[in-house]
């Protein structure tokens, strides 16, 4: 495959690897692709297991989750390939959109649109999550940096655990095993567990979640800051966990939700399925306030003869849009 793809973007270098921004040829003609290096493989079981979970991949359908177009070897450095992503992920949509999606404040038809913007990001998510879940694959990395948006607006997870972060900064050096190795981890993002003791299951993975829709919540705040990684499995088996975000739109059924994945009893966190329907009432919910909220407001405009405001939207005020639209 590596004979048919063509690099012509740089798009970000880590201590593991690159992103290039690339075509590949098929028989349909180019495809934009997403091309990422992962580490080196120093081993023929480094291999199987790529190749074991690649094949596992590669059979992923769902709207919700990234597919996988192939990977292919670079001499011992393998390439994922990936369909590109044009709108980023989930945490840099957050970030830019700050300003309209924390709402300290506001008046209640902002806050409203924003609490349906960031309820529709997780439910997404969690959707993905839950198909994930029933094909029995571990993420292993979840966060709102490794969900992605798409040309239409969807949400797809993706960085299924395979390579590490691009960035390298939410990540912590610890020693595994005898030998003092290091490897990197996504610390602040963890569950107890999987600090402590290597663990990985759904019930780890929903731990995760709860600290990506806190992310989605607080629109990019690095979690625990403040505390040192090393520190962080004291302070959750202490019973620490993150403060309700200070953002009108973060319903108290919202932050209950974030707290029931955040139990150090892994039995008794939600299944992604019970997420999903907890998620979909609240989107129904907000669904129906808002569109309330909207035929008051236009009853008002129509009184004062005020014309409301108008102006087109940029490309990024309207990136994440209809799987279900944002």
């Amino acid at each position: 495959m590596l004979q048919f793809i063509r690099c012509i973007f740089h798009i970000s270098k880590g201590e593991s690897g690159q992103v290039y921004k690339g075509y590949l040829n098929t028989a349909l003609g180019k495809e934009l692709v997403a091309v990422k290096t992962g580490k080196a493989l120093c081993s023929a079981s480094d291999a199987e297991r790529l190749v074991k979970e690649v094949s596992t991949m590669l059979l992923f359908k769902h709207t919700n989750v990234m597919s996988l177009v192939g990977v292919c070897l670079n001499g011992d450095i393998p390439l994922l390939i990936m369909p590109f992503m044009s709108n980023g992920n989930v945490l840099e949509f957050v970030k830019h959109h700050r300003e309209e999606l924390l709402c300290i404040d506001a008046i209640e038809i902002q806050v409203v649109s924003a609490r349906k913007t960031l309820l529709k990001i997780s439910h997404q998510i969690s959707k993905g999550m839950e198909y994930l879940a029933l094909e029995k694959f571990v993420h292993r990395d979840l966060a709102a940096r490794n969900c992605m948006i798409d040309r239409d607006g969807v949400i797809k997870v993706a960085d299924f655990g395979l390579t590490e972060d691009m960035y390298g900064t939410n990540y912590f050096r610890r020693e595994k095993g005898e030998g003092g190795s290091e490897e990197k981890v996504p610390i602040r993002w963890m569950a107890p567990e999987s600090i402590e003791e290597d663990i990985y299951t759904e019930a780890t993975d929903v731990w995760s979640f709860g600290v990506t829709v806190w992310e989605i919540f607080t629109c990019g705040r690095i979690p625990y800051t403040g505390i040192p990684a090393m520190f962080i499995l004291k302070e959750l088996q202490a019973g620490q966990r993150l403060e309700r975000p200070d953002n009108e739109a973060c319903l108290g059924e919202v932050y209950e939700i974030m707290m029931s994945c955040w139990s150090l009893d892994c039995h008794a966190r939600p299944l992604f399925k019970d997420l999903v329907g907890r998620l979909s009432d609240l989107l129904e919910r907000e669904s129906d306030y808002l569109e309330l909220s909207a035929q008051s407001l236009c009853w008002k405009e129509t009184v004062s003869h005020t014309p409301p405001p108008s102006s087109p939207p940029t490309e990024q005020e309207t990136a994440i849009t209809e799987e279900e639209p944002i």
